[in-house]
């Protein structure tokens, strides 16, 4: 009897106690972060939203518990990104132990908390947009000094996943005017005022291939992936969406 007090008196320690607003370990703190953001500045076929929504899944499905999830939209002012959503996934029900938690009401605050809003987020995202910027390094920037430089993510894996046609859009570079040519956005200003440092951030690019772009899609992932290997990123992923 003693024994068996003794065991269950050890795994109530080892039950993971969240918060109940960011749903993140109270003690131990988020174990990764990963940031989404949408750029929807133009229109988008819906047989691309649908792959988007599929992708977004997957990369939902993705965050182990206690990883923290971020998702935002990115808007025509630099530096101006809409939130949509922030939490840690909390863990479902199978996460938890059945004699020291309650594992059927683990998983309803799972899914009322983390899946049901994140399978529905897709549907609210804006797919007929039209903005006259797209200040995309500039989001880029206001989203790592806001969010990966938050003293909670210090020391975890950071992630970054942009849902964008990438073409960077403002007056101080524009790709409709220069093309994806490295050295003319490194003479213009955006070079050192969209700087910024993303901490060894993993990053991945689902890419709406817009079909008025002037210059190959290469030659767009070649740009990018200078770019964020300057500014302490890792570009590994760079997809295609359908229906572009």
């Amino acid at each position: 009897m003693f024994s068996g007090y003794v065991w269950l008196n050890v795994k109530a320690r080892d039950v993971v106690e969240t918060d109940a607003k960011t749903g993140c370990p109270t003690k131990a703190g988020p174990n990764s972060v990963t940031a989404v953001l949408f750029d929807t500045s133009d229109p988008v076929p819906q047989a691309t939203m649908e792959d988007l929504a599929n992708k977004f899944r997957q990369i939902a499905g993705s965050i182990k518990q206690g990883g923290y999830l971020w998702v935002g939209t990115l808007t025509a002012v630099p530096g101006d990104l809409k939130e949509l959503y922030a939490r840690c996934n909390p863990g479902d029900g199978s996460t938890v132990d059945v004699w020291t938690s309650n594992p059927g009401k683990h998983q309803r605050i799972w899914e009322e908390a983390f899946d049901k809003p994140l399978k529905e987020l897709p549907e609210h995202l804006p797919a007929d947009s039209q903005a006259d910027q797209s200040p995309i390094m500039a989001g880029i920037q206001k989203l790592k000094l806001s969010l990966f430089d938050n003293g909670m993510f210090d020391n975890v894996p950071k992630r970054l996943v942009l849902v964008s046609d990438m073409m960077e859009n403002t007056p101080a570079y524009s790709q409709y005017k220069a093309g994806a040519d490295y050295n003319a956005f490194k003479k213009s200003p955006a070079n050192s005022r969209f700087r910024t440092d993303l901490l060894g951030a993993d990053v991945t690019i689902l890419y709406f291939n817009r079909p008025e772009r002037k210059f190959p899609s290469v030659d767009h992932a070649n740009f990018w992936t200078q770019w964020f290997s300057e500014n302490g990123g890792n570009l590994s992923d760079f997809t295609k969406l359908e229906g572009m």
